[in-house]
Order: structure tokens, then C-alpha cells, then sequence
């Protein structure tokens, strides 16, 4: 198995146990889902830092969207908090 079909798999696998798990939870907002799933795959692509360099690039792109909807939904919470 490659070394991408195996982060692939490792991604796929954490989301669906992930889902599984909150799902079973009393917590069914789409904020807490979208932290969650956020928060597993930033962890995941960081243990997998030795891919290629291009491929490497491309996820860090990727970590930093999914990061600035991470902060919106930060934002959105504490302005919540504030009114």
C-alpha cells in the first residue's frame, strides 16, 4: 500500500469512526461536527509530515481552509457569548 492510499485511508477511517462516535452523542450541531472532523484531520496530516513535498503543499493549502473556517466558527461562538 502507498503512502497516500494509506493517509487516504487513515483520513476516510477517523471520519467515519468520528461520526460514529458524535452521532452516539447528544451534541448534533453542525459547528461541533465541523470542529471535530477539522481537529482529526489537522492531527492526521501532521503525522503524516514525511509525504512528498508537492503533495505536502497541497494539505498544508487545505489544513489552512479548513483552519480559517475553525476560527469563523471561534468567532461566531464568542460574539455569541458577548451579546
Amino acid at each position: 500500500m502507498t503512502l497516500y492510499n494509506n493517509y487516504i485511508l487513515t483520513v476516510a477511517t477517523y471520519l467515519l469512526l468520528a461520526n460514529a462516535v458524535i452521532t452516539a452523542g447528544a451534541r448534533q450541531t453542525l459547528d461541533f461536527y465541523y470542529t471535530i472532523y477539522v481537529i482529526g484531520t489537522l492531527i492526521t496530516t501532521e503525522l503524516y509530515v514525511y509525504l512528498h513535498p508537492k503533495a505536502k503543499k497541497g494539505l498544508s493549502l487545505v489544513s489552512y481552509i479548513l483552519f480559517a473556517g475553525f476560527i469563523v466558527i471561534v468567532i461566531q461562538k464568542v460574539i455569541e457569548i458577548l451579546t
